[in-house]
């Protein structure tokens, strides 16, 4: 179900490393551009008090000690470890539950069957089949609470108003949904099937556990050929090591990981303190006081990273060059 809050996250935190990312560019970008290495920025169209982000001298050298970064080899050869979690994974993913009769109650996991309609029109986008425990907040608010005390096979039906920012269609988003549930059985012991010839042939055109590992294997190897690149920049921020952080690019930093919270609250209308909880924090103070010091030591560390390796290369862009990079970014996450 898109209105599921769970869907909202993975979007959210694939989103947030995006913007993590682009302020890494955005505030080392500035910095590489500064012949004298202070620069001072204002964000385009900000009101006379937004308060500006300056970046002022530091010594590279006295800040990072640069890992290897030329001749590395990496293998991107499947290790067993690696094929042992992906069938662990399918198996997961492939758990079914004993099939309980009764009467819903709180704290029940049950399997339930519905489709939802505003002004009469079915909506696809608010209809399937999905399991759903009761009382965990996952989906819409009022949407558990009114499978609590439906009979099993029995129907029910329920309006709730949609919080703008919750399916991301403009249609949906805002309206009152009118829905019709089937609660079709309460969830009882777990079911994990076996990685047997049977499952492989019940899940895929393969027949027997040898082929689909070394589907499965090929396909592990196809993808880190195609993250080769990834690999390698993960294993020279690995082995760099920050001597000093710069108080200025930390502030910076800071204020780009905070903005991207904030971008994505705003996006699904939802509060600073909703976004920071969906990460696990009490609230947005709680996510200052116990994460956003690491996020933004990470962001640095990359742009010092960085930097330190268009050093040694004498590595270089022009204005426009930049300018070009900032235009692409901005479109790419409009």
């Amino acid at each position: 179900m898109s209105g599921k809050k769970k869907t909202i996250l993975i979007i959210v935190i694939a989103l947030i490393v995006g913007i993590l990312i682009g302020g890494c560019v955005v505030v080392f970008g500035m910095r590489m551009l500064s012949a004298t290495k202070t620069v001072s920025e204002k964000k385009e169209g900000a009101n006379d008090d937004t308060e500006e982000i300056v970046i002022e001298n530091y010594n590279l050298d006295e800040c990072i000690k640069l890992g290897k970064y030329k001749g590395l080899k990496i293998s991107l050869a499947a290790t067993q470890e690696d094929i042992d979690w992906e069938i662990e994974s399918l198996l997961e993913e492939h758990t079914t539950y004993e099939q309980l009769k009764g009467i819903a109650q709180e704290g029940n996991m049950v399997y339930a069957n519905f489709e939802g309609y505003i002004n009469g029109e079915k909506k696809d986008t608010t209809c399937g089949s999905d399991y759903i425990t009761i009382g965990s907040g996952e989906w819409l608010e009022g949407f558990e609470d009114a499978i609590i005390g439906l009979q099993c096979g029995q129907t029910t039906e329920f309006s709730i108003d949609v919080p703008n920012g919750t399916y991301g269609d403009k249609e949906i988003d805002g309206q009152t949904v009118d829905f019709k549930l089937t609660l079709q059985y309460i969830c009882g012991e777990t079911i994990l099937p076996e990685y047997n010839d049977e499952f492989v042939q019940s899940i895929s055109n393969y027949k027997t556990t040898k082929e689909y590992t070394e589907y499965i294997r090929k396909r592990l190897e196809k993808e880190s050929e195609e993250e080769k690149l990834e690999y390698v920049w993960y294993e020279v921020y690995e082995s760099s090591k920050v001597k000093k952080y710069p108080k200025t690019l930390m502030q910076a930093a800071r204020q780009e990981v905070l903005q991207g919270y904030y971008n994505m609250a705003e996006l699904y209308g939802i509060s600073h303190d909703e976004i920071f909880q969906s990460f696990g924090c009490i609230d947005e103070q709680d996510f200052i006081d116990t994460q956003l010091t690491e996020l933004a030591r990470d962001t640095v560390k990359e742009g010092l990273v960085a930097e330190a390796i268009a050093e040694k290369e004498n590595i270089s862009y022009t204005t426009e060059d930049y300018q070009d990079l900032l235009n692409e970014e901005y479109e790419n996450n409009s």
